[in-house]
């Protein structure tokens, strides 16, 4: 940090026109660069917006206990997955928790309505099931597009 704030101030503590243009041009570069590495929160909106539809349909189109068992433990090793995976990215968009947290609200309570409704008479029906699942993806979705362009 030192050295670029000699570089651009110079022996004499003066900034020079040119040396503020280009130390604005080299931030600005590297802010999109940072705001790049820290969208990562849309990707993990996307994967989670699928896997969530991908249970929901299994849920409630699946009547096997073990492809059932399999699925969760598919959720659970997503879930571990994701969050090792989140670990690793240290630039974060400001405001990202508060952005996304109404996605994951609406998604888990679109499945918790889905499972409410789907469950007895509507279990294994794909005319219920398959909308179902998309509408439990639909909010996780969303937010990944919308995190994509903040």
């Amino acid at each position: 940090m030192w050295q670029v704030y000699a570089t651009v101030v110079g022996v004499n503590n003066e900034l020079t026109p040119e040396a503020a243009r280009n130390a604005l041009v080299s931030a600005a570069a590297v802010s999109e660069k940072m705001r790049a590495r820290a969208r990562w929160a849309s990707t993990k909106l996307a994967i989670f917006g699928i896997g969530i539809g991908l249970v929901a349909a299994t849920v409630g189109l699946v009547e096997s206990k073990a492809v059932g068992a399999a699925v969760f433990a598919g959720w659970i090793a997503l879930v571990v997955g994701m969050t090792i995976w989140e670990r690793g990215r240290l630039a974060h968009l400001a405001g990202t928790r508060q952005r996304i947290n109404p996605y994951w609200i609406g998604s888990f309570a679109c499945y918790g309505v889905a499972l409410a409704v789907g469950t007895g008479e509507l279990s294994g029906v794909p005319m219920y099931w398959i909308p179902a699942s998309v509408i439990v993806a639909l909010p996780m979705l969303i937010g990944a597009l919308r995190e994509r362009r903040a």
